[in-house]
């Protein structure tokens, strides 16, 4: 089995797009961002043997960050491993998030916030017909692991319209009336 790209596996490769690549990226079927990641994933899948069984669906940038959408069945091994999301981020020279398609928002939430525990996802619904989606997680050196919170958000909201509030264990108890 091997790696599946937006673009052709020899694209890649080359970092040349052919003639049919080339008019998917001018229809706007395929993204300057699948091109990149498509070039990173296939730089890397070499040496390692789950890349082999994965498919890439979907790659977002935003905010110098990318967010890569995958149908793989060992999913949960392809995004806990540390030397592929490094490897990763130094080919893309941004933050790398790896997340399942097709997976309900709270999985994908999860898999964004990777590794930290998300406690709960809320959503909540204002008058103006907005909609907010409020994650609880652990206090603990939760900024340290999660990093950036802006891009995490522009991130949600790219990727899957979520528009994000994010808050720590602690910052939920206090808000709350006894």
């Amino acid at each position: 089995m091997t790696l599946k790209l937006p673009i052709c596996n020899f694209d890649a490769k080359t970092g040349i797009l052919c003639a049919n690549c080339e008019a998917k990226l001018k229809s706007g079927q395929i993204t300057r961002a699948e091109i990149d990641a498509s070039r990173a994933l296939v730089s890397h899948s070499d040496r390692n043997p789950l890349l082999s069984k994965a498919e890439l669906t979907a790659a977002y940038e935003t905010s110098g960050a990318y967010v890569l959408e995958f149908v793989t069945p060992d999913f949960q091994h392809l995004r806990d491993d540390p030397t592929l999301r490094s490897e990763l981020e130094a080919s893309l020279k941004s933050k790398v998030w790896l997340v399942q398609k097709g997976s309900s928002d709270r999985k994908f939430l999860e898999d964004l916030l990777s590794p930290v525990k998300v406690l709960t996802v809320n959503t909540v619904f204002h008058p103006d017909g907005t909609k907010r989606t409020k994650v609880i997680v652990p206090s603990r050196r939760m900024e340290r692991q999660v990093g950036d919170f802006d891009k995490l958000r522009s991130a949600a909201r790219k990727a899957r319209g979520i528009e994000l509030l994010l808050e720590t264990e602690l910052e939920a108890l206090a808000g709350t009336a006894f």
